[in-house]
């Protein structure tokens, strides 16, 4: 680990970085006392950043502050739980009980969901609707708790016809990122809204299907597939 202060970094700044990039973390002091570090981004640490603090240049779309209440319907995955804001579907999980979902909610978003013993006809109607066949849900939905690049790349996902797929450089490409196949990845695997945003039509370049962050995980994605009409030849599951 090498240690500079600010005056030889400011005057060694290129020697620093060549090092850093090398594998050797740099910690900075300022009057003698470590101020910040730097250090080389592996590449899921890059695709990290990215997927946080990428913007789009596009104004920003009001953010919920809740209240968020949730509920619960019974379809043929097994129950599927979702939450939602005045904005729209802000959440969806296979959970084995409310307390789980709950907690997963809090985990994510650090703010609390409750039970909605009578959510709104119109909302249940439209999400009733969707789980009958998974063609495409009418309803609102809210991305106001992901960061900008997440939102682009859910945002695109929606866009995937019915028994189609695509790869993570496709919409990487698509949104006009095209470095950034491992966040794109990324953003498929923190979907908050899955099924609702259809991440399980993106696979690898490879043909190989990737992960799925709903429980069932491969299984459950590849059963996903088949049912909107993929045919299994066009899919490996490693």
């Amino acid at each position: 680990m090498r240690v500079v202060n600010t005056v030889e970094l400011k005057n060694r700044t290129n020697e620093v970085l060549r090092d850093v990039v090398a594998g050797e973390p740099a910690i900075v002091t300022l009057h003698g006392k470590p101020a910040a570090a730097i250090t080389k981004l592996t590449e899921g640490d890059l695709a990290d950043f990215v997927l946080k603090h990428a913007g789009d240049g596009r104004p920003g779309r009001q953010a919920s502050r809740g209240p968020w209440r949730f509920t619960s319907l019974s379809t043929p995955l097994g129950d599927v739980y979702i939450a939602y804001s005045a904005l729209g579907v802000t959440f969806v999980d296979l959970a084995a009980d409310d307390a789980a979902f709950a907690r997963a909610f809090r985990r994510r978003f650090a703010v609390e969901a409750t039970r909605e013993p009578h959510p709104a006809p119109k909302l249940l109607a439209l999400l009733r609707a969707f789980f009958v066949d998974f063609k495409s849900f009418r309803g609102p939905v809210d991305l106001s708790l992901v960061g900008p690049f997440q939102r682009r790349v859910l945002e695109q996902l929606r866009r995937i016809p019915r028994g189609e797929v695509r790869t993570y450089r496709d919409i990487a490409r698509e949104i006009g990122q095209p470095g950034a196949t491992r966040a794109v990845g990324t953003a498929c695997a923190r979907n908050p809204v899955p099924l609702i945003v259809p991440c399980h039509r993106v696979v690898r370049s490879d043909g190989t299907l990737g992960g799925y962050s709903l429980r069932g995980g491969i299984a459950l994605k590849q059963q996903l597939l088949e049912r909107e009409g993929v045919a299994r030849s066009r899919l490996r599951v490693s």
